[in-house]
């Protein structure tokens, strides 16, 4: 799709561009498109690396397990087992609160989808209703 936009952009722009400015080869339009993936990639690179470090402690308490046969529930490091436990029971939570952070601000549909839903643009809503 991306890609049909800019063909599409590219050949409108051109047009603009070519009874404006012969000799103009770069187009605002594409500029736009690439700062809108630019912005995609940058909101999946933060979520991917806050995934990623939310289940560090859960990849090293599976190594644990297997490295140390004693790093289990019934083993000599039990305390420990428990405790790191409730460490890797907090990595879900955590990732999914941050997530609905980061979309709500780099995603401008979310965040309108959002303010809807918990009516907090109620003004805009109002507005809409009337026209």
């Amino acid at each position: 799709m991306s890609s049909w936009r800019m063909s599409v952009t590219s050949a409108k722009s051109h047009r603009v561009q070519s009874a404006e400015n012969p000799g103009a080869s770069s187009s605002v339009a594409e500029a736009r498109i690439s700062q809108k993936e630019e912005r995609l990639v940058r909101m999946v690179v933060a979520i991917a690396t806050i995934f990623i470090v939310s289940y560090i402690p859960t990849c090293i308490g599976i190594l644990c397990s297997v490295i140390f046969d004693e790093f289990n529930m019934f083993g000599v490091y039990r305390r420990l087992f428990i405790v790191f436990g409730y460490i890797l029971s907090l990595g879900q939570p955590i990732s999914g609160s941050v997530n609905i952070l980061i979309y709500y601000k780099m995603a401008s549909k979310f965040r309108l989808v959002f303010r809807r839903l918990v009516r907090l643009d109620r003004q805009k809503q109002e507005r809409h209703e009337l026209e």
